[in-house]
């Protein structure tokens, strides 16, 4: 059986965890080494990108992309996961109705704020995870972290639900957003609904759903570029004799590039070999893959 490497994007369905997507690719497909790039939670939807056999070994470097959004928040009501999949812990009737003082509120979560995560998150404290703690009532104190939210658009407010475009860096949690933003009206609010949009450079329109992949007939159909998905990076081309060096994991030199930094390393039939740094004409072999 020819070992399948590539990178794969799903629209993920709610109701599934992002390992249930994972699992049934591997079961469906018969691939060993798959592996999801930023967990989505069941009740949210949308671009799920996933790594299959070596490309497992790039995940690192699709996992530090800039995430988008569309969320709609409930104002009004809390719940104990700060979304929809949550019990109710409190109502409040005295929602605004005014515009300009919601806008207010949505403006003071844009750009580089502290966010305290979650407790129902994967986070560890003391070697614990939040959840599992979260599930049995206790509730510890959680450091807050330093994340971006490049982009904070209102789209609609149509009370009790405001909707939201986010673009926000890695670690950001939109629970949380929505949660922060009901505190800041005075009226509580929890995610009601969430899709992600766009991890780094795969975007909605390249995903497939889970039954379009029950229709292929092979998977390689449907895998995305990889030069495409890690597009961030500059790219090197390699000759045939400076290819069987990296390969082997050793540093290549003169590597004709004004470039000093990480690097995406293909051949010259443009087949990904793997990742590289660059230090003064030297091309240090990063992560190599074995096609």
């Amino acid at each position: 059986m020819v070992p399948i490497n590539g990178f794969l994007s799903i629209d993920k369905p709610a109701g599934w965890t992002s390992q249930d997507v994972v699992s049934w690719v591997r079961k469906h497909f018969g691939i060993k080494k798959v592996g999801h790039t930023g967990t989505l939670d069941p009740m949210a939807t949308g671009v799920l990108p996933l790594c299959l056999g070596a490309y497992t070994r790039l995940s690192s470097y699709i996992t530090g992309g800039n995430k988008q959004y569309r969320a709609v928040a409930r104002l009004g009501m809390t719940t104990d996961s700060l979304d929809a999949d949550g019990v109710v812990t409190s109502r409040s009737g005295d929602i605004p109705a005014d515009y300009a003082q919601v806008e207010a509120a949505v403006a003071e979560f844009r750009g580089a704020i502290a966010q305290v995560p979650p407790m129902y998150s994967a986070i560890r404290i003391g070697g614990r995870r939040l959840y599992d703690l979260a599930r049995r009532g206790v509730e510890v104190e959680r450091p807050a972290r330093n994340v971006c939210v490049h982009k904070l658009d209102i789209v609609v407010y149509a009370p009790p639900l405001l909707h939201l475009n986010v673009h926000c860096s890695k670690g950001t949690y939109i629970r949380s957003l929505a949660d922060d933003i009901g505190k800041r009206l005075g009226c509580g609010a929890h995610l009601s609904t969430l899709r992600r949009t766009a991890v780094g450079r795969v975007e909605l329109g390249q995903c497939v759903a889970v039954y379009e992949l029950e229709r292929a007939e092979s998977i390689s159909e449907v895998l995305l570029n990889p030069h495409a998905v890690l597009s961030d990076l500059s790219s090197v081309c390699l000759t045939e004799a400076q290819q069987g060096r990296f390969s082997n994991g050793n540093p290549v030199t003169d590597i004709l590039s004004d470039v000093q930094d990480i690097v995406t390393v293909q051949n010259s039939r443009g087949i990904l070999l793997g990742l590289g740094h660059i230090v003064e004409g030297v091309l240090k072999p990063i992560r190599v893959i074995q096609n």
